[in-house]
């Protein structure tokens, strides 16, 4: 299962590739990137959850992520 991904219903405005491009990318969709260790982003990916205008990105709040110091 992943950590990370995007739901059905993303409209491309690009907000997630904006505010994480280490995490996310955009073409048709937008897409979780391949083998992106999320521990690594947990504030871009904050900001990626707060910035979506659908809200269709989705993370497991079960998973222990290192806070950025």
């Amino acid at each position: 299962m992943k950590k990370l991904k995007i739901r059905p219903g993303c409209i491309s405005c690009g907000a997630c590739e904006f505010v994480a491009p280490e995490v996310f990318e955009v073409t048709d969709i937008s897409h979780v990137k391949k083998d992106v260790d999320i521990s690594q982003y947990h504030t871009q990916i904050k900001a990626a959850l707060s910035a979506c205008p659908v809200g269709v990105i989705w993370y497991d709040p079960k998973i222990k992520i290192k806070e950025d110091k």
